[in-house]
């Protein structure tokens, strides 16, 4: 039996979080998710300021990577996602 697969294999599915309309940013709690990758390191500090500046969010959460190659801990984006009502994430966090 010859059992034909693609290339792109067998694709993960993944729960994902009921999603919500927020009719503005201003004033809203955000969480900045980022995974510290060299070529953003005077990137992400001027956006998260600029996040914080223009929506004067009324509470700021941050998790920042040890490394760039592995997903941010499930229970530490629960927790972070839980305190937001939205999130900014850097590349590959």
């Amino acid at each position: 039996m010859l059992e034909l697969i693609s290339p792109l294999g067998y694709p993960r599915i993944e729960a994902q979080a009921q999603r919500r309309s927020l009719d503005t940013l201003i004033g809203r709690r955000v969480g900045f998710i980022w995974n510290q990758y060299p070529a953003t390191t005077h990137f992400w500090p001027r956006l998260e300021s600029a996040v914080e500046e223009l929506c004067k969010p009324s509470a700021v959460r941050r998790a920042y990577k040890s490394n760039t190659w592995t997903p941010l801990d499930k229970t530490q984006f629960g927790e972070i996602a839980a305190a937001a009502d939205y999130l900014v994430i850097g590349v590959g966090a």
